[in-house]
């Protein structure tokens, strides 16, 4: 075996890099040099590099950016060794990557392997011959070496990239790899392949909106290189038919879909580079022109006439007609055409307010209290409240829509005002008359959307996670605070410019009710959930896991509270209330604890519950920051704070030293201290001061009414 000089480039890459040099130094095949290309990066990433000491490293900290293709030339020409691999310093390799690409190169001038997406496939601990699969392609089958259009995953030899003085193209920033691996593929006969396990993997972007991958530039940054390239490619292999037709192909694709995609948004798109994109498609086959469809062959016979307005009318149409299309495959794909095609031009409704809480999952949190506060003013609007599965019963008989009903796109088309606590769907349109008040749901103690380094939730991933997150927040014009450190927080974690309202949480007004109006609704609450009016209520109200699930919508918790050594020590004295995350409620298991244990999971506002209890249970939740406002004791049942802190999601504030309350890790430490609350109270005296001085200071039971005077009193004013 021969040795390998592997070539990383890296800039920008220190959430990435410790892992892809980890999976390098860790290959089953030793005898490897790793020729490290740090491109000037601005972050951390030479810092961490210098952490390694292994000999087989050798780094070249560059003073300028020179792009990833100088970078890779200059790796080729510090390599010494038989053969050459390409890695990007985002990406990985599984442990056998290296040694099984060597073992089946052959005689060939270069081997590939499939690339994967991290998260897509689990990497298996050891493999066999009947593992893969070795495919020999030749003649125009080569081309499939070109998938993913990477020059990563080839393991080539060095005396055959010297000989074909085989090089990136530095004259580019996208589309490179194309300039080296297809002469690469040209200059030799038979391209063996290995497929059917993971070899090379792609690893999430977990910054999509200020550090993207390559890939995920802009369609108007990558068209100038894509034309560029194209040019380039198709004049030096016109006469090599298979090559020709992959880059045809890719240019009417990529026209077809991502050019007129963005033209039909931005019309600059198209106008702004039309010249070039006319240049390239005349280059284009002219079979290759008749195989596209009836529009599309109009389409390129006016733009080759220079029929620019006419070209972008042909692009609108021919978007329009395929989401039809794809429409009348399923009923809700069809109301989403009708609503981005017919409801956003009705009339808008100015007196409309569309609210929703959690999704429509109940009547509460932060929107109830706004518009409970509405009615009391004199102002007149049309309310319409969101319900998922039933409706709710909400005072003032506000009309009640279905989430996703036919109804539902209508009003949320044409209300004015959206008030929400959480996300609304990502198909929603806000038309520039559109006020959207978004409420959140909590003080921040987890790291939150762009905060967050890896999402581990099941039907997504990390770059369409925030991306999502990113496009839904720059929709808000205002967004509620509790306090100086969540608006911060939010600023950040949601790239959130406009306007905070820092007020408190409407939701938390309910808290600041007098003393005997909060003991009178005390009473009422525990009236109706069938609560003895001589037991204190404790209540439990742990997070939920972005990690314990089954499958999508699939999710699981353990509980770890001993409920039924509770009943026996704590039962004369406490009933518990269980208030669980809906997605893991319905599998709490109380049998025969009826009269101890209470799942008021369903409960419509926990605020109420906030009233109803004399101890809170928790762990993570941003319930704490709430129930603070009472001043009550809280305890916190951290069985896995050490997973939860350092490898789930993280933690914003000092949780260990700042914490209002005990930090307990069994189920017995949780039932000691109840037996001993006064204890504990006395013992976290001065914590539980300099927290609520921190994290309540805004709240002060009037914070409806302020949003009310910011969001919806200026147009009173104008009228």
């Amino acid at each position: 075996m021969g040795q390998i000089s592997v070539i990383v480039t890296v800039y920008n890459k220190e959430d990435y890099i410790e892992k892809c040099l980890d999976s390098l130094l860790q290959q089953t095949f030793q005898d490897i040099e790793i020729i490290l290309i740090n491109d000037a990066s601005t972050d951390n990433s030479k810092g961490i590099i210098e952490r390694y000491s292994d000999s087989r490293m050798t780094c070249y900290h560059l003073d300028k950016n020179v792009g990833v293709s100088k970078a890779r030339n200059m790796g080729i020409e510090y390599a010494s060794s038989e053969f050459i691999y390409f890695v990007d310093g985002d990406d990985y390799l599984a442990p056998y990557t290296l040694e099984l690409l060597l073992n089946n190169i052959g005689e060939a001038n270069f081997i590939g392997g499939s690339i994967f997406k991290a998260g897509k496939i689990a990497i298996p601990m050891e493999i066999g011959e009947d593992s893969y699969y070795l495919r020999r392609l030749s003649g125009g089958r080569k081309i499939k070496a070109l998938r993913r259009r990477s020059a990563t995953n080839l393991l080539l030899r060095k005396d055959f990239v010297d000989v074909q003085e085989l090089r990136f193209d530095e004259q580019a920033t996208f589309y490179t790899d194309l300039t080296f691996s297809i002469p690469a593929i040209v200059n030799t006969e038979e391209i063996p392949m290995i497929t059917g396990v993971p070899t090379y993997l792609k690893g999430e972007c977990y910054d999509p909106i200020d550090q993207p991958t390559l890939m995920l530039h802009s369609v108007e940054e990558k068209l100038p290189d894509l034309f560029y390239v194209y040019h380039k490619m198709k004049m030096s292999y016109t006469d090599t038919k298979s090559i020709s037709r992959y880059l045809d192909l890719l240019l009417l694709n990529y026209y077809s879909k991502s050019i007129t995609n963005k033209a039909v948004k931005n019309s600059n798109v198209l106008f702004d580079h039309f010249t070039a994109l006319k240049n390239s498609l005349s280059l284009v086959a002219p079979g290759r022109i008749k195989r596209r469809n009836i529009i599309e062959r109009r389409e390129h016979r006016l733009l080759q006439k220079g029929k620019k307005e006419a070209v972008l009318k042909s692009m609108m149409f021919r978007v329009r007609l395929r989401q039809w299309r794809r429409s009348l495959r399923k009923k809700h794909l069809l109301m989403r055409q009708l609503y981005r095609t017919v409801l956003v031009k009705m009339p808008m409704k100015p007196k409309k307010v569309l609210l929703e809480s959690f999704g429509g999952k109940g009547y509460s949190d932060s929107p109830r209290y706004i518009y409970e506060e509405l009615l009391k003013s004199d102002h007149k609007y049309d309310y319409l409240w969101v319900y998922d599965k039933k409706k709710k019963d909400i005072p003032g008989n506000p009309k009640q829509v279905r989430r996703l009903s036919p109804a539902y796109y209508y009003h949320l088309a044409t209300a004015k005002y959206w008030v929400s606590n959480a996300r609304m769907p990502n198909f929603a349109i806000k038309r520039p008359e559109t006020v959207y008040l978004q409420t959140w749901h909590g003080t921040p103690l987890k790291k939150l959307a762009a905060d967050m380094k890896e999402v581990r939730m099941p039907g997504t991933t990390t770059e369409k996670y925030k991306r999502n997150f990113y496009n839904e927040a720059q929709k808000w014009d205002y967004l509620v605070s509790p306090n100086d450190y969540s608006t911060s927080i939010f600023r950040r974690a949601f790239k959130f410019g406009k306007e905070v309202l820092d007020v408190g949480y409407p939701r938390n007004d309910i808290l600041y009710l007098e003393d005997e109006e909060k003991a009178r609704r005390q009473q009422e609450i525990k009236a109706k959930l069938g609560i003895p009016a001589d037991k204190k209520v404790i209540l439990y109200a742990p997070t939920w896991r972005d990690d314990e699930f089954h499958g999508k919508g699939k999710y699981k918790f353990d509980l770890k509270l001993n409920l039924s050594e509770m009943q026996a020590r704590l039962g004369d004295e406490y009933v518990i209330g269980l208030r669980m995350h809906y997605l893991i409620a319905e599998h709490i298991d109380t049998t025969g604890m009826s009269d101890f244990v209470y799942n008021l999971s369903d409960y419509g506002d926990i605020a109420e519950l906030y009233l109803l209890s004399d101890i809170l249970i928790t762990d993570y939740s941003s319930v704490f920051f709430d129930f603070a406002n009472l001043r009550r004791p809280i305890l916190f049942f951290t069985y896995d704070i050490e997973k939860y802190r350092d490898s789930l999601r993280g933690f914003y504030m000092d949780f260990e030293n700042e914490a209002p309350g005990p930090l307990l890790k069994t189920s017995d430490g949780v039932i000691d201290a109840i037996e001993h609350i006064e204890k504990i109270e006395a013992t976290y005296q001065s914590n539980f001061d300099a927290f609520y001085d921190k994290y309540c200071h805004l709240d002060d039971g009037h914070a409806s009414r302020k949003v009310i005077n910011r969001v919806f009193e200026p147009e009173k004013a104008e009228m």
